[in-house]
């Protein structure tokens, strides 16, 4: 599971988000890199994305591929190195996937 946190401006980030998702929902999503749920949820100074995956390794190359990060900052929102991510180990998961 990935927990990746980003400051800064909330509206900002959000509208850069929805514009970023579109464009990657457009490819086919992220289901094809081992994605098998996604969230994306706010607080006052941050962003996050929240996510499900098949495996660590599935998260880390998605993560530090050039192609995604081109697809980010085109839309207008920060470089994943620029977030703050964390790596769980998924223990449970209701409704199961």
């Amino acid at each position: 599971m990935l927990i990746a946190k980003f400051n800064g401006d909330v509206r900002e980030l959000a509208a850069a988000y929805d514009r970023a998702h579109a464009l990657i929902m457009s490819r086919g999503g992220a289901v094809p890199s081992g994605e098998l749920r996604h969230h994306c949820a706010t607080d006052e100074h941050s962003l996050y994305i929240i996510g499900v995956w098949e495996s660590e390794e599935h998260i880390r190359r998605r993560w530090s591929s050039q192609e995604f990060r081109e697809v980010l900052t085109s839309m207008g929102f920060p470089a994943p190195d620029q977030a703050q991510m964390t790596i769980l180990h998924l223990h449970a998961s209701e409704p199961p996937l």
